[in-house]
């Protein structure tokens, strides 16, 4: 609830940034100057890419939440990750059968 609790429920802009329908999808959305980046997977584990290009120029904080080594067998099994990207950032992403990933991008 921690991450889910600020998540706004209006948004200033959205942007698809991959997907293949009912296989996968990653999506980022803009609230003022924080963006919630989010991707899923349907029940095949996959790895994605995920370019940070759509941020505008400057330095950001991100926290996400990834699917931990037992998401597969295990629901509630994630891991939080925090770091510093900005535009030119690529993420690799390993999402578990049914799984996803979470992200809250902010000055």
């Amino acid at each position: 609830m921690e991450f889910l609790a600020p998540v706004p429920s209006v948004w200033d802009e959205t942007k698809v940034l991959d997907g293949k329908i009912a296989e996968y999808v990653v999506v980022a959305r803009r609230s003022g100057r924080d963006w919630y980046v989010g991707a899923m997977t349907n029940w095949t584990p996959r790895e994605i890419d995920v370019d940070l290009s759509f941020l505008p120029g400057g330095s950001y904080s991100m926290e996400a939440y990834q699917d931990g080594v037992n998401a597969d067998r295990n629901g509630s099994d994630y891991r939080q990750v925090k770091g510093s990207v900005d535009k030119t950032t690529k993420l690799h992403l390993k999402l578990a059968p049914g799984g996803g990933w979470a992200a809250r991008i902010h000055p």
